[in-house]
């Protein structure tokens, strides 16, 4: 890839556009097959689990493919500067949390968002689809969802100046699909998004939003695991 095709895959265009879109349908797409595990035979469900969890495989191939061509740059080690920006980042995450769920709580009397009780249903309806829920929980989505709002989005439809804005349309593009149900829970994911836009763009390296992502949802899983026992 030549320099002048880089820059310009770099700032974004419709296409740069069209695949964070395409992204997102499949990271709505792979999810389908959850519900299809408490019906049928056992070969069916277990068909079904492999179809899930390919998807996911599939779907962060996908990314990585298209990630490498914007921002081809070998994958480096973190650093302590970096690890300080991480949890740095997920205390703001927890303050944020503490206060909107709050607030949500106050005004609309409700102590999970949609998007939790929706997950807190799936895994409710048998113990195979409370694991791979669990599992692609804390391993799949933060792959796929990071390559799509923080490498796709930041470094595929923004300017590298372009450093507050790529931010904020991260966090408010990551907030989209997680099924909020009122103003406020839309804010919190859209923090939380722009919180892990903010550590990428200042660490430069996906991992770093990826392990920072995957260790929140590791958190949330297990205390929604310790409520339905």
């Amino acid at each position: 890839m030549d320099k002048v095709t880089q820059q310009r895959i770099k700032i974004g265009g419709f296409g740069s556009w069209l695949w964070v879109i395409g992204m997102v349908i499949l990271i709505s797409v792979v999810q389908l097959p959850l519900l299809q595990l408490n019906h049928g035979s056992l070969s069916h469900r277990v068909l079904w689990s492999g179809i899930y969890l390919a998807g996911f495989v599939i779907t962060a191939l996908i990314g990585f493919w298209r990630y490498r061509q914007i921002h081809p740059v070998n994958w480096q080690r973190l650093t302590g500067q970096d690890w300080v920006q991480m949890v740095k980042g997920y205390g703001f995450i927890i303050l944020s949390e503490f206060i909107l769920s709050g607030l949500t709580s106050v005004l609309y009397h409700q102590t999970s968002t949609a998007n939790n009780q929706a997950i807190g249903t799936l895994m409710g309806r048998s113990s195979l689809t409370m694991i791979l829920l669990s599992l692609t929980a804390v391993l799949g989505s933060p792959i796929i969802e990071e390559l799509t709002f923080r490498g796709l989005l930041i470094d595929g439809c923004f300017a590298p100046r372009s450093f507050w804005l790529s931010i904020v349309v991260s966090g408010i593009a990551f907030s989209i699909p997680h099924a909020s149900s009122n103003p406020i829970s839309w804010l919190l994911y859209a923090v939380m998004g722009g919180t892990l836009a903010y550590v990428y763009r200042r660490t430069g390296k996906l991992q770093s939003s990826i392990l920072l992502h995957g260790f929140n949802n590791l958190v949330a899983v297990g205390l929604m695991l310790l409520t339905l026992k």
